[in-house]
């Protein structure tokens, strides 16, 4: 795949945005009134969206505390970050270890703007990267001015494949993992195709054909962990993964429609 941009990326607040719907169905309050109107559609047929999206936070911070802790990393580069309506990944991370450095990766103002608000420990650094992510070279030369790509990386690639066809997204992670050093971690997670998210998505495609978000199988969100090793429990709805120790798996968690996975570049 080219480093080339493609026509059809949505940014425009006149057309309803997935990082806005997300953002909504957390509690968010960056979105606008379409944004707003659609997801209320989407939930309205799929109520458990809602329950999807807040688990998605929920994965992101879980991924962003253990890789710092367990997995010694300092570096995190969060592609497709969307729209922050908690501690984010810089908040995990920074909290975990204040000289933390983080890099966000979104193409959306609506993300820019809140991105200025952001702000780090005094020993680590947050950078805010306005770029369409499929320009991998451009991304990481970029980030390169924030990370030392020379040492281990935890890329974070959560809820934002869905913007592409399955085997272009997959290509686009190997793209980046290809470049990271041994040691680096791949956090994953989207919508898994069931009924009821078939649904929702029809109406994302009525009221945005071009942008319509995707859902994905199993087996297309597994295809992304490409030369890299899966760590316990392998790609599984987001409750059942990095579960706090001393505490269950969640009832209900196998309902979840988010799945994920976190692997290890060996």
């Amino acid at each position: 795949m080219s480093d080339s941009v493609r026509p059809g990326t949505n940014v425009m607040p006149t057309v309803p945005n997935s990082a806005r719907i997300w953002n909504y169905a957390q509690g968010g309050q960056d979105n606008y009134q379409l944004d707003r109107d659609l997801a209320e559609v989407m939930m309205g047929d799929f109520p458990e969206i809602k329950t999807a999206a807040m688990e998605s936070r929920a994965f992101q911070e879980r991924v962003a505390d253990h890789v710092v802790r367990e997995g010694g990393i300092r570096q995190l580069l969060d592609l497709g970050t969307g729209i922050p309506t908690g501690r984010g990944t810089h908040g995990m991370a920074q909290r975990a270890a204040p000289e933390s450095r983080v890099v966000y990766v979104d193409n959306d103002p609506v993300v820019l703007n809140h991105a200025s608000s952001l702000r780090s420990s005094p020993e680590g650094k947050i950078h805010y990267l306005q770029q369409d992510f499929r320009l991998v070279d451009k991304v990481l030369d970029d980030a390169s001015q924030t990370l030392n790509l020379d040492e281990p990386v935890a890329l974070l690639v959560l809820s934002t494949l869905g913007h592409f066809p399955p085997a272009e997204a997959a290509d686009l992670v190997e793209r980046y993992t290809s470049r990271l050093a041994s040691g680096s971690y791949l956090a994953v997670c989207d919508t898994i195709e069931t009924p009821g998210v078939l649904r929702m998505q029809e109406h994302y495609r009525a009221a945005d054909p071009e942008g319509a978000y995707l859902a994905r199988t199993p087996d297309q969100i597994a295809d992304c962990a490409r030369g890299l090793t899966l760590l316990p429990p392998g790609l599984r709805p987001l409750p059942e993964i990095l579960v706090p120790a001393g505490e269950d798996i969640p009832a209900g968690a196998a309902d979840c429609v988010q799945w994920g996975f976190l692997a290890i570049k060996p």
